[in-house]
């Protein structure tokens, strides 16, 4: 899994949805749709994020991340090194994804 360290100030709310550029992470490859990766923010804070929609521009490539939940330390650290069943617990990964995905908020058209 992919880690991202923004050096610019982000601001995580409302719609839980950030928008950034390739050129502004030091990622060695560029990112796949639907893709997870641990974003940390210029303040330190750790989140879950999924890759939503990449766009293209001649001179950049533009990312827009889904925003899960807050992660700590030790779980942004699993994530980020590769989760593994034998050393992880991963029921415990999939609840924070879970509790993530219920803080987004819910797009109208796709309630039942």
């Amino acid at each position: 899994m992919e880690f991202i360290e923004l050096h610019s100030p982000a601001r995580v709310s409302g719609e839980h949805v950030l928008v950034i550029s390739h050129s502004s992470t030091a990622l060695t490859r560029g990112l796949d749709h639907g893709e997870p990766v641990v974003l940390q923010t210029d303040e330190g804070e750790l989140y879950a994020a999924e890759v939503i929609d990449i766009g293209f521009w001649p001179e950049d490539t533009v990312y827009t991340l889904a925003l899960g939940a807050r992660l700590p330390e030790n779980l942004a650290r699993e994530r980020i090194a590769g989760l593994d069943p034998a050393l992880h617990d991963l029921a415990l990964h999939e609840i924070v994804d879970l509790l993530g995905e219920l803080a987004r908020p819910q797009d109208p058209d796709k309630r039942g």
